[in-house]
């Protein structure tokens, strides 16, 4: 290191290494611009710019050296050989830049350690080759840990160099990397310089055509700085061409990002304008634009199709009169083809509104109905839809007609009949004819519904109504009202004998048989008549009022007809308060039960009793069952009161002997509840009582409405031990096959065949003889009913019936009197035993 220092202070002329150094930092500079350059190149420019680098740092090398060894003087004569000292130019120019383009090119981490040592390496060889051109009168020697040093010295600042170039590109990275690689080439020439040593011999003389060393330094310092000068002049001049340029390119990449927009918008529009063409085309309604001129604007291809309009009309500009006129010349509107339908057509649409809304129907040759809206638009003109509704229109009227006409018979329904009814009413109060309202209600129709199937039952009304129609004149109204009802409504001058002769016919229309295919049916019908205003003049009024005329014509017997009367009301209103009233007693527990003794005719002992309903009104007193059980049956509330009766029943029946039996009637209405099997077997549980002990008794009504339901429950009973017996035989027309499908327990006998017995009629006692006699021959155990004289338990007895019942023993009883009953039969029985 002293011989550094000494060979730097003593040898060199500071002045001149001052020059060096100079020199070599403009080099550097410039090398580090152009590095900088090439890092931000492709391709092939960066390669141009990768030598442009090596040759700027080569000369200021090569220049470096020449002006530092002017500055040297070793006290001798010098000169440079001028094949070597131009192979040293190469050397520096060549390595180097293989160290720029190292660096400006392989990734990773090693890309400024690498070329570092190549910048490094080259700095050397050029060093050592210029030294190696020396040529001086005597022997050059060398110090080899010098030699050494200098190298590794160089290659470290030139690493430094270039990894503060890579990482840093603005001006001050661009400095203080360009002292990095100044410092390689200065510290790499002294530290070298050091290690010569130079040994006078005046054997030796330098080559005549060698080079002076004032003058290579002087020239190739010129040349340096000239060579240097420009490249920097050039680097900054390309930065400034390449600013230009960048800005030119964002320029364009602006320009050409505006002309994609707006290629973009146009592409926009275009889809848009085709999305806009399809939707318009594919819409379900005709569409059309005109402006303020009345000219055709834009069409769709409904619009065109609707009215068949040629293609020349369908340009734009097409005066509207000329698709008005097409239309009517060539019948495509409803009505005349001629000029003056035409100007009537026009005519009517110039007198539309041009600043509202307007809307029309117009209808067209072929039956269609085009719904026309016109939507008038900003500064004239218009823009209209044009739809078919013909279906609409038919849907719409089909569905009014639905909702006032009955689906099966195609009769007005009930919302109709009201709304004519109520019209023709307004004509009566002001004095118009009177009008006659007759309510009819098929007879037997439910028989042949059940027996023969639903839809021989809809082809029966369909019949019916066809044949009400046949009696009544055109003014006249025939309506369903529902099921088998029907209403008349018609206008008369004598009410009682046009209102009669009506109903005449329509009776003797019904009863004429009906062929239904396969089917001959017979049916009738009950009618109930009132009359307007005489009956009242409101559709409420008079339809109530007919309506309780049919229900007393139904209740006086089938086939018959009834005109209204005050006394009906009062009844019906009678009916209501009944209803009301027994609903209550339900809940006031106002029901008792008596039971009646059934006696053995062999031993006159009593083998059971029949519970019988009563009830104690607060106010009307004991109400026979005769008076309710009916009335109970219609609205239903025979379900609980049946419940409550077999519960009462059973619970009082327990405390008896156990060979006594409890009887109790069934309603059909509580065959019609799901619940009936249920109740029952929970009435047996709740009470406790043996199931062999309960008897149900069931009338042929009962079984007749739905005798398989009928017989599935009964089944069900009798399985579990329940006796059954059929109640009032002899009184309906299908006892024997009522017997032959079920195996009941119990025959019992009617009140009206035993009343018969004692009669003074030989031919009524003979009937009642024969059914009991058949009665009995069926094997069962046979039960007569309404036993109330000797005679007739004489009778009764000879013919082996074997048991009766009725008040000859004794009348229904309450529970707690049957109960003494039983316990004095017991010990009458034992004191006798």
């Amino acid at each position: 290191m002293f011989r550094v220092l000494t060979c730097l202070t003593v040898e060199h002329d500071w002045r001149l290494v001052l020059l060096a150094g100079i020199v070599c930092f403009v080099a550097s500079v410039v090398a580090i611009h152009i590095f900088h350059r090439a890092i931000s190149s492709h391709a092939r420019t960066r390669l141009i710019w990768i030598a442009i680098a090596g040759a700027a740092i080569g000369y200021g090398i090569w220049a470096t050296h020449f002006i530092a060894m002017l500055a040297y003087e070793p006290g001798v004569t010098t000169g440079y050989g001028v094949a070597l000292t131009a192979l040293s130019l190469a050397a520096a120019m060549i390595l180097t830049s293989g160290g720029f383009g190292f660096s400006a090119n392989a990734p990773g981490r090693w890309r400024a350690p690498i070329g570092g040592g190549i910048i490094g390496a080259g700095i050397a060889s050029m060093h050592y080759l210029g030294m190696w051109a020396l040529e001086v009168p005597g022997r050059v020697t060398w110090s080899l840990d010098l030699v050494f040093a200098s190298i590794i010295i160089g290659m470290m600042f030139g690493y430094a160099a270039l990894a503060f170039a890579v990482r840093h590109k603005d001006i001050w990275g661009t400095l203080v990397a360009a002292l990095f690689l100044t410092l390689a080439i200065v510290s790499h020439h002294f530290t070298a310089m050091g290690a010569v040593e130079i040994v006078p011999d005046p054997t030796r003389a330098p080559d005549a055509m060698s080079l002076s060393p004032a003058f290579l330094a002087v020239a190739i310092a010129g040349v340096a700085l000239s060579v240097l000068g420009m490249s920097l002049v050039g680097v900054l001049a390309d930065r400034r061409l390449a600013n230009r340029t960048r800005k030119f390119e964002e320029i364009i990449d602006q320009l050409s990002l505006a002309r994609q927009q707006v290629e973009g918008s146009q592409r926009d529009l275009q889809e848009q304008k085709l999305r806009l063409d399809s939707a318009i085309n594919n819409m379900g309604e005709g569409l059309c634009m005109f402006d303020a001129e009345k000219r055709l604007v834009v069409c769709n291809d409904r619009y065109a199709k609707m009215y068949h309009l040629p293609p020349e009309l369908l340009r734009a500009g097409t005066p509207h009169r000329e698709i008005i006129e097409h239309r009517v010349s060539n019948g495509i509107l409803k009505g005349g083809t001629n000029d003056s339908t035409a100007q009537q057509v026009l005519s009517a649409l110039n007198a539309l509104p041009s600043n509202v809304p307007a809307s029309r129907i117009d209808e067209l040759a072929d039956g269609r109905l085009i719904c026309v809206t016109r939507q008038p638009m900003p500064g004239g003109g218009w823009v209209a839809t044009h739809q078919d509704v013909t279906e609409q229109r038919r849907s719409e009227a089909k569905i009014t007609h639905m909702a006032h006409h009955d689906a099966l018979t195609d009769l007005p329904n009930r919302v109709l009949l009201r709304k004519r009814l109520e019209l023709a009413l307004s004509i009566t109060r002001r004095g118009g004819a009177d009008l006659a309202v007759l309510m009819l209600d098929l007879d037997r129709f439910k028989e042949v519904n059940d027996t023969l199937g639903h839809p021989t039952g809809d082809a029966l009304l369909q019949a019916v109504a066809a044949r009400l129609l046949g009696c009544v004149r055109e003014t006249a109204m025939v309506a369903r009202l529902g099921g088998d009802e029907f209403a008349v409504i018609e206008c008369v001058e004598n009410p009682l004998v046009e209102a009669v002769a009506l109903a005449e016919r329509i009776k003797a229309a019904l009863c004429e048989p009906f062929n239904l295919g396969d089917h001959r049916v017979t049916v009738g019908t009950s009618i109930g008549i009132a009359v307007a205003p005489r009956d009242g003049t409101d559709s409420d009024e008079i339809l109530k009022k007919a309506d309780l005329a049919l229900y007393s014509a139904k209740n006086g017997g089938r086939g018959s007809f009834r005109f209204f009367e005050p006394e009906l009301d009062e009844l019906m209103h009678a009916r209501r308060n009944l209803e009301r009233d027994m609903r209550s007693a339900i809940t006031n527990n106002e029901f008792e039960l008596r039971y009646q003794p059934i006696v053995n005719f062999k031993t006159g002992k009593i083998s059971g009793f029949e519970a019988l309903l009563r009830w104690h009104h607060p106010e009307r007193g004991l109400v026979m069952p005769g008076d309710f059980i009916p009335l109970a049956e219609e609205t239903g509330l025979i379900v609980p009161i049946g419940e409550w009766v077999l519960r009462t029943a059973c619970a009082e029946a327990v405390k008896w002997p156990a060979n006594l039996k409890i009887a109790v009637n069934l309603s059909p209405a509580q065959f019609r509840s799901k619940d009936l099997v249920r109740i029952i077997v929970s009435a047996l549980a709740s009470s406790e009582i043996a199931p062999q002990r309960l008897e149900l008794e069931v009338t042929e009504t009962a079984i007749m409405h739905d005798s398989e339901a009928v017989f599935a429950a009964l089944g069900q009973l009798h399985e579990l031990g329940v006796r059954v017996a059929l109640d009032d035989f002899g009184t309906g027309y299908s006892s024997l096959s009522f017997l032959q499908k079920f195996p009941f327990d119990k025959i019992k006998i009617d009140r009206c065949f035993v009343s018969e017995l004692t009669s003074a009629k030989k031919e009524s006692r003979v009937i009642a003889r024969a059914v009991v006699r058949f009665a009995v021959s069926l094997g069962k155990t046979t039960t007569a009913e309404g036993v109330e004289t000797r005679e007739q338990w004489g009778i009764l007895c000879g013919e082996a019936c074997v048991e009766s019942q009725g008040y000859y023993f004794s009348p229904p009883i309450t529970g707690a009197e049957a109960a003494q009953m039983v316990r004095s039969r017991v010990k009458a029985s034992a004191t006798a035993a």
